[in-house]
């Protein structure tokens, strides 16, 4: 891998997307993953990464890659993206959802307009291609109003979402973000099964699910021995909770800090790679297995080249 070769398009299957089209647009099927409350398949991606390797960059690519479909070509270069003639530009007209434990709309929306998305925009239109869930600012305050008590308002701000999404095709939500949901087992007592529940059930409302999470509490090998283990640890239910996401999804995708350490030139390291669960063979696509290099310059802009 050398620097001086040109950037490299991030993309997650071998149809050059990020979201491949063929999840987002399937067609009605009837199959064992297919539930009563919709018509489609419903697929599950992990993406994990460490404190010094924060993935807002790869969430803001998802959203512009659902509403418009063209993230693989400016997620390295923005500024040829803001030079397309309007007429180039693909409008997918795809609905985005965003569930955030560690930020609020403002955030995304400061993020957004550096690529040039007005996510204000998306969310008033009619069909509100854009709706944002606020589960940061008022979270232990209105939300959740005893942490040892828990389960019941957990489950309760699931019902509400999953309440808002209409079973109208024509109201589906395409594509749910889901960001920081391990901070619930952190700072409440609920367990991994029960939040694993609430995930599935978030899971068959839209035909993709990307779960963003922290693994700085993952467990090496070595590190587990000689430990004595309570179920009731933070540490180990954050443990459970990823192994049992990693295991039944399709598509996993980490980011990593250099062994090194931070170079000036590299920020960290991307790694996609299959999940337990293969997609439908009907649908005809192939994971893009591959690891990348990537750099966040002072402006913002990311660069990626393969490893």
């Amino acid at each position: 891998m050398s620097l001086n070769n040109p950037s490299q398009d991030l993309i997650f299957f071998k149809d050059n997307s990020l979201i491949s089209d063929k999840i987002i647009n399937q067609e009605t099927t009837t199959t064992t993953t297919t539930t009563a409350s919709n018509n489609f398949h419903s697929y599950l991606s992990v993406i994990t990464y460490n404190q010094s390797t924060s993935p807002n960059w790869l969430i803001n690519g998802l959203i512009e890659d659902t509403l418009f479909g063209n993230a693989t070509k400016s997620l390295n270069n923005h500024e040829s993206y803001h030079q397309m003639k309007k007429k180039d530009i693909i409008i997918k007209n795809k609905k985005i959802m965003i569930i955030s434990f560690l930020h609020n709309k403002e955030f995304y929306i400061k993020n957004c307009k550096r690529i040039g998305i007005n996510l204000e925009e998306k969310e008033k239109e009619q069909q509100q291609q854009f709706q944002f869930i606020d589960y940061f600012n008022d979270l232990f305050i209105n939300l959740i109003k005893n942490p040892n008590d828990s389960v019941k308002d957990i489950n309760k701000m699931f019902d509400n979402i999953i309440n808002s999404l209409n079973n109208d095709s024509k109201d589906d939500v395409d594509v749910i973000i889901i960001e920081g949901v391990e901070i619930l087992l952190f700072a409440t007592n609920i367990t991994s099964n029960q939040l694993i529940f609430n995930i599935n059930r978030l899971n068959k409302k839209c035909r993709q699910l990307f779960v963003v999470s922290s693994k700085e509490c993952l467990f090496k090998n070595n590190e587990s021995i000689g430990v004595t283990f309570s179920f009731d640890d933070p540490m180990i239910k954050i443990n459970d909770f990823l192994i049992k996401l990693l295991h039944r999804s399709q598509l996993n995708i980490t980011l990593e800090p250099l062994i090194t350490g931070r170079a000036k030139d590299i920020t960290g390291s991307l790694t996609i790679s299959k999940g337990c669960i293969p997609y439908d063979e009907n649908l005809s696509i192939s994971i893009n297995e591959k690891e990348y290099v990537y750099h966040i310059t002072k402006d913002s802009q990311v660069k990626l080249y393969y490893r």
